[in-house]
């Protein structure tokens, strides 16, 4: 109630405040409604998903820019007060997709402040490495323009399931998209909770796939798929400027190589799982052969290993990203060289 109550605070003529409340609790509802005025909106709804509050959230916003944040969120009133200034600065430049700043990452073991280098550059390239300079993926706490998110979000809704990794594609098609603008000055501060440690940070990995349909086997395929799903988008996809293929191609090495470490680097849990053969065998196969794939090829594996327990959703799969691998003729070119070689 804290958190909702300052993000109560941050209204004014210039700053609209939507709170969405889909607790279900009814001592909640009572003191939330308190909040509402002229410019702080308080809408009360049964529980629902996450990505259906956002969406009805997104509905009903009037601003060009957005800013979510959910109930566990800590935001920094300095930024959010900057904010009209820095968008009547900048808003009107259609290349400016959002606002960035920094960030405040604790842990157990103590605190840090993050940054994204690059993110406000004008070469997409730089954008893209500046992103995967850091792991915490706190970038996807910016101010955004709303038309993007818009149709970032109804493009996600489309994709047959969703994953924990998804987090880190929908960011990377917002730089695509275009530059940010960075505040110096704290924006955000996020507590890693149960990400921070390996056992359980897998553990929610795992809901994820279960959520989907899929067994706990596909956690071992995990960074592959989020390397697979970004080098494929960053190729191929109509969702951002139509850069030149050479561009596309070194954006998309990059990322598949670096999620392809992950893959390799990382021996992920699967629990009791009786596919757990099946995975191992298809991720040494990946491994030796990677570099000799095109991306067909590592969808016709990955689906082959989601049929062996959810066969319609292997079809779904592959009909979806075989629609985005051939949406360019030249999509056949092989990926993940140099993730093969082990550079970046």
């Amino acid at each position: 109630m804290s958190r909702v109550a300052q993000a109560s605070s941050w209204a004014r003529p210039e700053i609209e405040v939507i709170i969405r409340d889909n607790s279900g609790d009814a001592k909640k509802r009572e003191l939330v409604r308190q909040f509402n005025n002229d410019y702080c909106n308080v809408i009360v709804v049964d529980p629902c998903e996450p990505l259906e509050n956002t969406s009805e959230i997104l509905r009903l916003a009037k601003g060009d820019f957005i800013f979510v944040v959910g109930d566990d969120d800590l935001c920094f009133d300095r930024a959010i007060e900057a904010m009209p200034g820095v968008l009547e600065q900048f808003g009107k430049d259609p290349s400016v997709v959002g606002v960035t700043g920094l960030y405040a990452l604790e842990t157990s073991k103590g605190s840090a402040i993050y940054s994204y280098p690059d993110v406000g550059s004008d070469d997409v390239v730089a954008r893209v490495t500046g992103f995967l300079s850091n792991v915490p993926n706190v970038f996807y706490y910016s101010i955004l323009r709303r038309e993007m998110v818009e149709r970032i979000l109804a493009f996600m809704r489309t994709m047959p399931i969703f994953l924990s990794f998804h987090d880190q594609i929908i960011c990377l098609l917002y730089l695509l998209c275009g530059k940010f603008i960075q505040l110096p000055r704290l924006l955000y501060a996020y507590d890693v909770g149960v990400w921070e440690f390996f056992e359980s940070a897998q553990k929610r990995d795992i809901d994820f796939y279960k959520a989907a349909g899929l067994d706990p086997a596909v956690n071992k395929l995990h960074w592959l798929l989020c390397g697979f799903e970004g080098a494929v988008l960053i190729r191929n996809s109509v969702l951002f400027p139509d850069y030149p293929l050479n561009q596309r191609q070194l954006m998309a090495d990059r990322w598949f190589s670096l999620n392809f470490l992950r893959f390799r680097g990382q021996d992920r849990p699967i629990g009791e799982s009786r596919f757990a053969g099946d995975a191992q065998k298809l991720c040494a196969k990946l491994d030796t052969s990677m570099g000799q794939l095109s991306f067909q090829d590592m969808l016709t594996e990955i689906c082959g290993l989601f049929a062996l327990f959810a066969q319609g959703k292997a079809q779904r799969y592959h009909d979806f990203w075989d629609a985005q691998i051939n949406r360019r003729a030249s999509a056949t070119t092989n990926v993940g060289a140099a993730a093969a070689g082990g550079a970046i």
